[in-house]
């Protein structure tokens, strides 16, 4: 008997734990999705800053020999590129998984699996990126990638090849999570939440998923033109040929400067969340607040020359861009009225969320002041690439996103993990990170002010900068001490911390209404929400009885259907990973990775035809969350060929060698090809109405009608690129062949992603499985279809018809 229970013991220790990482790995529940955004950007930021604290202690002396001058290059890349994408970007994302659906009484988020695949991309991207270091290769060009440092002349090594390719993973993973957020604040609100009875920290969300749905397709071109360059010998970035090095700043910048209020706006919504709560007052003109984050995001597209004001651009752009940089500080300065308005007078409850809410304020307020600086472009220029400017955003981003997220953190981290963090320990956290962050950055603006570059990797004595890079080193390390103390927090709480109450700071939102952690479906019954800060109106009596009765829990035997797990996401992450690793290592690599990502999206899109649970789980969702989705996904695309098209007829007539467009393009050939693909969209609408009708026999007609008019557009292709080969246009040949082939290329690969749609509806019709109530996949492909052929009408205008 002994020696049975024994046994059992030992399959229980093996069996289980397998049990629980794979139910992590499978996962689509948003709050544990959250949780692995959050472990991992944890894990890289300890990452990041292991590689500030080299730095600093590489300047903390003149002379000193820590590091080589390479090696300097490569941790100051690799810190600026880690702590932006791979830490706050991703802190950011634990908040809005886990939180979001909460706030807005949802049991998860439109599109739960696509959630999951979302972190397993990011994941995967990360992983490459830092793998660089195994390799010996980690990037050195610096985190913003200026041409032509980025060239092959100048970096010939796979460093920059390591930088490119895990920015296009994780701008993918962005993306796709943008997506999803949008359609789940704008569709899944609970009965009564308004737009503008939304919570702040939602607002932001919303704001700052268009900020990357919009802002990343530009960095994503910029980023293709260098792979381009650098593993096909394309000219975008060559001035021997006609190429503009200003090309890559301003693809890089009108990313860049979005990319700064995707960083710092969900810190703003953390802490008007924060603020009230613990001030016992509503927020002081949450409206005003609420349209002031909205100009900040849309002001963030039209001042991104301001960080190119010394690379000559001239008097009327450096003025136009100086006074929109001037007006985007006004809505961030109501914001910061507003929060203290909302303090002045309040009850306040000087929780350690509290103080780094409060904390943020006064960082964030230098941070923009030095900024504000900045807008005036003679005082830009004396302060451009000095250690003034890494002060700037050190304040902006440290003072403003990392104290925001440790706000965050401190807030909800009982609602999380259902215990409570150690508010002593927490305060004492607070003061050695408020301290020790303007010990370390303050000094820098003096150093910058005095004259100290950027990106130097050692100085002499005697220039006057030895003391304060001295006390800025030791700032950096008291820093390190505090994120520690952080991480002893959260380990004693996780171990043995008190158990925390649903509402343990008597909450305004609809997350505090829920147990601590809440349950897989988040609520027994979605609540009604009757006005701004309608729980605190619930429990204070400021909403009657009456209005309170509809959100009764449910019955219990009425059965909450959850999304199912599935192992088709971070399979397609693997295949994307493999194939972006392939192109470090050999074309038979990414081969392999390209045939694992596409037959795991397959069975990813095909999965809730043969699984029960996902096939109910569809059919409760809104059936416009894969319309809306679309239509999101399509203003992406939008600007991802309006950055092409643009490049295109920036470099038209710049070729110094080789053929022009007037004397290769066949204009009549592609005339036939155009009206074959315009053809091809009536088919669609064709195809769409039988569906809609319940006509099987006429949708496989028009389906398949649809995707063989496709087929011979690419044909038309086909021979068009072999036609323009024979007579010596290629990629390498000049600007035009870089900017042809590439912009219709990109065309033709969306036309063949339409072609495989269709013919995989044409075969669910064939086998039975596209009923009249499957139209609406119809219909998104057809949204799809659409849109490239409205793209290849402009495409075929620019390209062919203007002379």
């Amino acid at each position: 008997m002994a020696t049975h229970e024994a046994a059992l013991r030992a399959t229980h220790t093996v069996t289980r734990p397998a049990s629980v990482v794979w139910s992590w790995v499978t996962t689509v529940d948003h709050k544990r999705i959250g949780i692995l955004y959050g472990a991992t950007a944890f894990f890289f930021f300890l990452m990041g800053g292991i590689e500030a604290l080299i730095i600093r202690l590489q300047l903390a002396r003149p002379n000193a020999s820590v590091v080589s001058a390479e090696t300097f290059n490569a941790l100051f890349t690799m810190h600026g590129t880690t702590m932006v994408f791979l830490a706050v970007m991703p802190f950011s994302a634990a908040f809005f998984n886990y939180m979001v659906p909460l706030m807005i009484g949802a049991r998860d988020v439109a599109f739960p699996r696509l959630n999951a695949l979302s972190y397993w991309i990011f994941l995967a991207g990360g992983l490459l990126l830092n793998a660089s270091f195994l390799a010996g290769a980690p990037p050195d060009a610096g985190w913003f990638g200026y041409a032509n440092l980025t060239s092959r002349q100048f970096s010939p090594s796979l460093s920059v090849d390591f930088w490119v390719l895990s920015l296009l993973v994780l701008g993918m993973s962005s993306v796709i999570a943008g997506v999803n957020f949008i359609v789940t604040i704008l569709n899944m609100r609970a009965p009564g939440m308004t737009l503008m009875r939304m919570p702040l920290f939602v607002w932001m969300t919303l704001v700052v998923q268009f900020l990357v749905v919009l802002a990343f397709p530009p960095i994503t071109v910029g980023l293709i033109f260098l792979m381009f360059d650098r593993f096909f010998g394309t000219h975008f970035y060559d001035v021997a040929a006609g190429g503009d090095l200003h090309l890559w700043q301003h693809l890089f910048w009108i990313f860049g400067h979005p990319e700064v209020y995707i960083l710092i706006l969900p810190a703003f919504g953390i802490v008007s969340e924060v603020l009230p709560t613990f001030a016992r007052k509503p927020l002081f003109g949450a409206p005003v607040v609420i349209y002031s984050g909205v100009l900040i995001g849309f002001f963030g597209f039209g001042v991104w020359s301001h960080h190119m004001f010394a690379a000559g651009m001239g008097p009327v752009a450096d003025t136009a861009f100086a006074i929109g940089t001037m007006l985007i500080a006004i809505p961030t300065g109501v914001k910061i009225f507003n929060w203290l308005a909302t303090l002045w007078g309040g009850t306040i409850r000087p929780t350690t969320a509290l103080h780094f809410a409060v904390g943020l304020i006064g960082t964030f307020t230098i941070g923009g002041l030095s900024g504000i600086m900045h807008a005036s472009p003679p005082v830009d220029l004396q302060q451009t690439d000095t250690y003034f400017v890494v002060a700037h955003f050190h304040y902006v981003l440290i003072g403003g996103s990392l104290f925001g997220l440790f706000a965050g953190a401190y807030y909800w981290w009982p609602k999380m993990t259902g215990r409570l963090l150690d508010e002593r320990l927490g305060r004492w956290q607070f003061w050695v990170v408020f301290v020790a962050f303007n010990v370390a950055f303050f000094p820098q603006h003096y150093l910058g002010a005095i004259g100290m570059p950027r990106r130097i990797y050692t100085y002499a004595p005697g220039m006057g900068w030895e003391l304060w890079n001295l006390v800025s080193t030791v700032g950096a390390f008291a820093l390190g001490l505090g994120v520690l103390l952080f991480a002893v927090n959260a380990w004693r709480s996780l171990r043995s911390g008190p158990q925390a109450t649903a509402d343990p700071w008597d909450g305004r939102t609809l997350e505090w209404r829920t147990s601590s952690p809440p349950p897989p479906h988040n609520f027994d019954a979605i609540p009604a929400v009757h006005g701004r800060d309608t729980f605190w109106r619930e429990k204070h009596g400021r909403v009657s009885s009456a209005r309170t009765a509809g959100a009764t829990p449910a019955h219990a035997d009425e059965h909450v259907h959850l999304p199912a797990p599935s192992y088709w996401p971070v399979l397609t992450a693997a295949g994307i990973g493999i194939a972006a690793a392939g192109a470090l290592l050999h074309v038979s690599v990414v081969v392999l990775g390209a045939l694992v990502a596409v037959a795991a999206v397959f069975a990813f899109a095909l999965e809730h035809h043969r699984n029960p649970a996902h096939v109910h789980q569809d059919g409760n969702l809104e059936t416009d969350h894969r319309k809306v989705g679309m239509w999101v996904f399509l203003g992406s695309e939008c600007l991802f060929f309006g950055t092409l098209i643009a490049t295109y007829l920036a470099y038209r007539g710049r070729s110094v060698v080789g053929p022009t467009p007037g004397e290769i393009l066949d204009i009549p050939i592609t005339s036939v090809s155009t009206f074959d693909l315009l053809m091809s969209s009536l088919l669609m609408v064709l195809a769409l109405a039988a569906v809609q009708r319940g006509d099987r026999r006429q949708a496989r007609w028009w389906l398949f009608g649809t995707a063989f008019f496709g087929l011979i557009f690419l044909g038309f292709q086909a021979y068009e690129f072999t036609s323009f080969v024979h007579e010596g246009l290629t990629l390498q040949t000049n600007l035009f062949g870089s900017t042809f082939f590439v912009l219709t290329g990109f065309h033709g690969g969306h036309v063949t992603v339409g072609v495989i749609w269709l013919l995989t509806l044409w075969t669910l019709d064939l086998r039975g499985r596209l009923g009249q109530g499957d139209a609406i996949k119809v219909e998104v492909a057809g949204l799809y279809w659409h849109f490239v052929d409205i793209v290849w009408i402009v495409i075929f205008t620019v390209l062919y018809l203007i002379p």
